[in-house]
């Protein structure tokens, strides 16, 4: 409730009209509208005679007291909660704008307004609204900026950076984003934000480093899952899908032992000539690991990953990833189902 709300509901509780409130006052009737409509407050000489006039305190015509201002943090808090799900975002940014007025060292609600800024940005119209689009955004990027700043919350903090790079990656200054996204400590949060700050090539590498991140964890993921056919099957397609040529690189290292868990599974089926073809496969790609591990680079054929080259890791020995896949075959007890068939013996040849 504000002021003009206030003097209202006091003029008319006293069955007062304007003129005779500003007669009372020795002020003009206009004045007295100008404060109700909330286009004007009074001098502060006028507070003291207005609250004795209306047998109440100077705090409470200025919202001060403790059951108004506790009342209006209420609001406050119960807007504030999950605002970016609301809708109606420009009631959420009139609100946000009265809380940071308000509660200027509040951070949390600077942080709200300038989300609110930046999102009010794009509900601009058409004619007229590039000016206010970039008035909107700079006011946005200046709130996240005090955040940034002032906010002993890390996790403030790192909220209001990810509000700046997205404003000034709208505003078109990607260079300033970018200095604010390579500010962010946590390597994956800066990847992300970084991908708002490029351009032309450099982003679409960028991208696909990425995209093949995000392909390695997830496959990683699913190896740490319980051994079963079924998730076996599950990581081999996907990586046929996602390389059609079949050049696998390092992932043929997974696909290695990804097949060597499925033959261990097969053979305690008793499936003999399944387990067997899972190993063919398993020596295949250790061969092809084995060759890798000459090479200095690795490098995708894969259009999704064409971008990206990487070094290779150097070697901390002279095992190869085939004298792995032997050791693995000998030593493992589920494969002593296969240990008479010269198809088997075959494999464990150098």
């Amino acid at each position: 409730m504000g002021f003009g709300q206030i003097m209202r509901r006091l003029r008319s509780g006293a069955d007062m009209t304007q003129e005779r409130l500003a007669d009372l006052l020795n002020i003009s009737p206009q004045a007295v509208s100008r404060w109700e409509n909330d286009a004007a407050m009074p001098d502060i000489s006028l507070l003291r005679p207005l609250a004795n006039l209306f047998g109440v305190t100077t705090d409470y015509l200025l919202e001060m007291d403790t059951f108004q201002k506790d009342a209006r943090r209420k609001e406050f808090e119960e807007a504030f909660r999950d605002y970016w799900k609301k809708e109606d975002k420009e009631k959420n940014y009139k609100i946000a704008l009265r809380a940071a007025a308000e509660y200027p060292g509040d951070m949390a609600y600077l942080e709200w307004l300038a989300s609110a800024e930046f999102y009010m940005a794009f509900l601009q119209p058409e004619d007229d609204g590039d000016v206010k689009y970039h008035e909107l955004l700079d006011s946005s990027i200046k709130h996240y900026s005090t955040v940034l700043e002032n906010a002993p919350e890390e996790k403030l903090r790192r909220s209001a950076r990810s509000g700046i790079v997205l404003a000034l990656h709208h505003s078109g200054k990607l260079s300033e984003a970018r200095e604010y996204a390579l500010g962010e400590e946590d390597e994956r949060k800066r990847d992300e934000l970084l991908t708002w700050c490029l351009e032309g090539a450099e982003k679409d590498r960028h991208n696909q480093k990425l995209a093949e991140k995000k392909l390695n964890d997830f496959i990683l993921q699913l190896t740490y899952a319980t051994p079963s056919i079924e998730v076996c099957d599950m990581i081999e397609k996907v990586l046929e899908d996602v390389f059609p040529d079949g050049n696998y690189l390092y992932y043929a290292n997974i696909l290695q032992y990804n097949s060597i868990r499925k033959a261990s599974i097969l053979c305690s089926l008793g499936s003999e000539a399944e387990a067997l073809a899972e190993l063919q496969k398993a020596r295949v790609h250790a061969e092809t690991m084995t060759r890798l591990g000459k090479e200095s680079k690795y490098r995708f054929t894969n259009p999704l990953f064409d971008l990206l080259e990487e070094e290779k890791p150097i070697s901390d020995g002279p095992q190869t990833d085939v004298d792995d896949f032997i050791d693995v075959c000998k030593k493992r007890k589920c494969f002593d189902l296969l240990r008479d068939r010269e198809d088997f013996k075959a494999l464990l040849t150098k």
